[in-house]
């Protein structure tokens, strides 16, 4: 009998670490332009100040703003002019191919026009991410190490039982 109940335990964990989540991802969300937020800069120093747990982003043609789906980071300069700018946020991927939706889809360096911002042609990179606090570090995912231990064991235990 003990080992049912583990066992409906062990079902339960994996249930519970399967269901999606619909809140927005978490992104550290700053701008510096010339180097003004140095907080913001690399070498980013995480106080905190910049995360937002639920990170809402706006899309293109629709009135407010929807849970963001990707972080970036954006790092960019005129280098005849040495005009800097380092943007992190987040932004949503309705599935279009406006400028907005293909930030977030992939990563890049090189030329890039900016997006309305002073007529200015920039050389940099933009890096996007799916994972909470992802554009600033690696985070490592508790919910699937628990699911794989929760699965070895509901193995080992029906093998003992077959055996």
């Amino acid at each position: 009998m003990e080992e049912q109940s583990i066992c409906i335990l062990l079902i339960s964990v994996l249930l519970a670490c399967t269901i999606i989540d619909v809140e927005a991802i978490g992104c550290f969300v700053c701008t510096s332009i010339n180097h003004k937020e140095p907080e913001c800069e690399d070498m980013f120093n995480n106080t905190g100040k910049y995360y937002q747990d639920s990170c809402w982003a706006p899309r293109k043609g629709r009135i407010g703003k929807f849970p963001g789906t990707k972080c970036i980071k954006m790092i960019a300069e005129d280098e005849s002019t040495k005009y800097s700018v380092v943007v992190r946020d987040c932004v949503v991927d309705d599935g279009g191919t406006n400028s907005e939706t293909e930030i977030g889809r992939q990563s890049h360096c090189g030329w890039m026009r900016v997006l309305k911002f002073n007529d200015k042609t920039l050389r940099g990179c933009i890096l996007n991410c799916d994972k909470d606090a992802c554009n600033y570090g690696n985070r490592v995912e508790t919910d699937l190490i628990l699911s794989l231990v929760a699965a070895v064991t509901l193995l080992i235990l029906f093998t003992k039982r077959l055996s």
